[in-house]
Order: structure tokens, then C-alpha cells, then sequence
């Protein structure tokens, strides 16, 4: 069991740095908020080249930070992290998901992206290496996505609707 390392992770203030302690002795890691969006950055890139896309970072300069090339046509994709998920409220109970404010860019959000910036917005769970995949037309203000797909109000259980997955938005269902 030596070789297995446990993460736990602190906040120590609101969009400032994560401390990440491993239970290794003498061994603390800090991981700034630049270092999470580039390992989201990453994870998106890596995740696509896997399913056979030709996917590559972008410049910096770029309104987008990852694209891939489908054919002729040129995909961009803005990515957003979390680091892991929170609970929200619902009427009687509160449910754990992950939460990003996709509308802002820049630090603390100074910055609204305009509709032409992006063609796909891809949401990363850190903590648990998921993407999940949407079209620019549905970045609303905020997006939840549930940790697993029986959580919620309306389960399999509930009588409705479950909440959304990460495995309701492939990358490949955007493709025509």
C-alpha cells in the first residue's frame, strides 16, 4: 500500500492557490489556479487524442485554448475546470455536482466571451479526469453536472428526469 498516495484537498481562499497535501512524508504540492487550467487544458487535449481526434493546445493569444482538426473545418474548444464537486441545494436535500460559470473568462471573471469565440466548451472535472462536451450555443451563465447518474430527486427512483452526466456530452456527438 506504500505506493498508494492520497490526495486531500484544501481551499484556502476563494480563487487563490489549492493546497494539496500527499500523504507522503515531507512532500507538500501547491497547485496555483493557472496550473489547474493548464492541467484542464491538458487532460481535454489528451482526452481527444485518444478517441483518434487530432487535437493540439492553442497559443496563449487565443481566444480558445484547445482545437482540433476535423477535415477541413477547424474546432475550437474552450475548456473550464473544477477541481471537484460541491453540493448544491434542492428542494429537500442537497446533491453533490460539479459546477462551472461558463460566461466569464479571465481572472475573477473580468471578462465576458463573445459568441463568436469558441465553437465547443469543455467541461473538466479534475478530481475525477472527466470531460464533458457542448456546443457553444448552450453555455448558459452556470453548468451542474451530477457526480453519478442516479443523483437527484428523480432518480431511476424518483419518477422524472435524472440530472446530467458526464457520459450525456461525448466530443463525437457534436460531429456532423
Amino acid at each position: 500500500m506504500a505506493d498508494v498516495v492520497r490526495l486531500h484537498i484544501l481551499r484556502l481562499t476563494p480563487g487563490e492557490r489549492v493546497l494539496i497535501e500527499r500523504l507522503v512524508p515531507g512532500k507538500v504540492v501547491y497547485v496555483t489556479d493557472l496550473s489547474a487550467g493548464l492541467a484542464a487544458e491538458h487532460l481535454v487535449c489528451a482526452d481527444l487524442l485518444l478517441q483518434g481526434f487530432r487535437a493540439f493546445l492553442a497559443p496563449q493569444n487565443c481566444p480558445f485554448d484547445v482545437a482540433v482538426e476535423q477535415g477541413t473545418r477547424l474546432i475550437r474548444i474552450q475548456v473550464k475546470g473544477t477541481r471537484g464537486p460541491r453540493n448544491t441545494p434542492q428542494r429537500k436535500d442537497q446533491y453533490p455536482a460539479y459546477l462551472w460559470h461558463v460566461r466569464r473568462a479571465g481572472k475573477r471573471g473580468r471578462r465576458t466571451y463573445g459568441p463568436t469565440d469558441f465553437d465547443v466548451l469543455a467541461l473538466v472535472a479534475l478530481d475525477c479526469r472527466k470531460v464533458a462536451y457542448l456546443p457553444a450555443s448552450r453555455a448558459k451563465q452556470t453548468i451542474h453536472i451530477r457526480t453519478h447518474g442516479d443523483a437527484g430527486p428523480r432518480g431511476p427512483n424518483g419518477g422524472g428526469k435524472r440530472g446530467k452526466t458526464f457520459e450525456m456530452f461525448p466530443f463525437a456527438a457534436l460531429l456532423p
